[in-house]
């Protein structure tokens, strides 16, 4: 596996290695350690674990942007692995470092359109479709307030959001990180 579940993991003593200071997200890095000196992580299948989660979109936010500046640390901490080529850096590529990157290639996506939207009609109507999808998590916030759910804008706010969170963390660690205390997400409201 690529990340283990930060609530239920376990590591041979022999494969612990010390979290380094200021560091956000300790699970991924000391797994990321395993894998680095040839070590395997291995998911339990049958484990379980029933964990209370937030409701509230502030609190779920504020944890993905923690979650996400960790990212980018261990990014940074771990690039060299992407060069090995193998199975670990490929899964690090293409199930972290990608989806890591989504918002930047979102905007790049944007940044594109533009231009190409004042010479072709088809650029004007998929940029109008990107506004409209836009929109889906205001309209997903507005039927909250009147206890409606629909599955569909839930999908979409999650998806903005995490990756609003993942460019917030993005800048955040650019910014530096200089504390490794957070303050643990409120649960079961």
């Amino acid at each position: 596996m690529m990340g283990p579940f930060g609530g239920c993991y376990a590591v041979r003593k022999s494969h612990f290695s010390k979290v380094p200071e200021n560091f956000l997200v300790d699970d991924f890095y000391i797994n990321m350690k395993v894998l680095e000196r040839g070590g395997l992580c291995i998911n339990e299948i049958n484990a379980r674990v029933y964990e209370d989660v937030s409701n509230s979109l502030v609190e779920e936010f504020r944890r993905k942007v923690r979650i996400a500046t960790g990212s980018f640390q261990n990014l940074f901490a771990f690039s060299h692995l992407l060069f090995r080529f193998n199975g670990v850096s490929f899964s690090f590529f293409s199930h972290k470092v990608l989806r890591w990157f989504g918002p930047m290639f979102m905007l790049g996506g944007v940044a594109a359109i533009i231009p190409l939207m004042q010479a072709y009609d088809l650029y004007r109507y998929l940029f109008l479709a990107g506004l409209i999808l836009l929109l889906l998590p205001l309209f997903d916030l507005l039927l909250r307030q009147v206890n409606t759910h629909v599955a569909l804008l839930r999908f979409a706010t999650h998806f903005f959001s995490m990756n609003l969170a993942l460019l917030a963390g993005f800048f955040k660690f650019v910014s530096g990180v200089k504390s490794s205390v957070w303050e643990p997400t409120r649960r079961n409201q």
